[in-house]
């Protein structure tokens, strides 16, 4: 039996170049203006890194396992985020950051659930995910470089979870933790450092 939706062109168009630095430098940015900024630069990346196992021949069955995928990445973004702005911001201004992110990436969700999906409640249920994930990679180790081991595994699994393990995707939880994942984190460094000029160390 041919797998019709697999043949399928996806949806999610690929992202070649993000914008992740202020035109007017000299205009003083806000935590919320960053945050935002951020927020659609991570779902950028979130898509990219849905649509690389498409082209890395790994198989989506339907259009719900491509934006399943977009989401996990996006949740894990978003933690990173937080987690590499800890020593730059106050406790208030820490919770400010990260909420105004999560809430600004839940609304991406809703509008390309809804053009993707039809009409529906996707925001709400996001938002859900993000702190559940957070819960998760809470215990997990982020080195300098690069997530720790346990980090990786476990949005490798959540991946493989929503593709599948069958012949063809059997190998994605590899490609996520030693290919996409790791991209994402060095591209979320790089643009947090542009937006909000945090020292190239952290």
């Amino acid at each position: 039996m041919i797998n019709v939706m697999a043949k399928q062109e996806s949806p999610i168009k690929l992202v070649s170049r993000t914008r992740d630095k202020w035109k007017n430098k000299n205009r003083p940015k806000s935590i919320a203006d960053n945050a935002i900024a951020l927020a659609y630069i991570m779902w950028q990346l979130a898509l990219n890194g849905a649509k690389n196992l498409h082209l890395e021949d790994f198989r989506y069955d339907t259009d719900a396992q491509r934006i399943g995928v977009a989401e996990e990445y996006l949740a894990l973004l978003v933690h990173l985020s937080d987690r590499l702005m800890c020593d730059a911001l106050d406790h208030a201004q820490r919770n400010e950051f990260v909420s105004t992110a999560a809430l600004a990436a839940a609304r991406h969700v809703q509008r390309n659930k809804e053009e993707i999906m039809g009409r529906g409640d996707y925001h709400g249920p996001f938002l859900e995910k993000i702190n559940m994930r957070a819960n998760e990679y809470a215990s997990c180790t982020l080195a300098q470089d690069e997530p720790g081991y346990q980090m990786l595994r476990t949005i490798g699994a959540h991946v493989q979870d929503i593709m599948g393990s069958d012949q063809t995707n059997k190998w994605v939880i590899d490609q996520v933790m030693e290919i996409d994942a790791p991209a994402m984190f060095a591209s979320l460094r790089k643009s947090l450092n542009n937006l909000c000029e945090l020292p190239e160390d952290k």
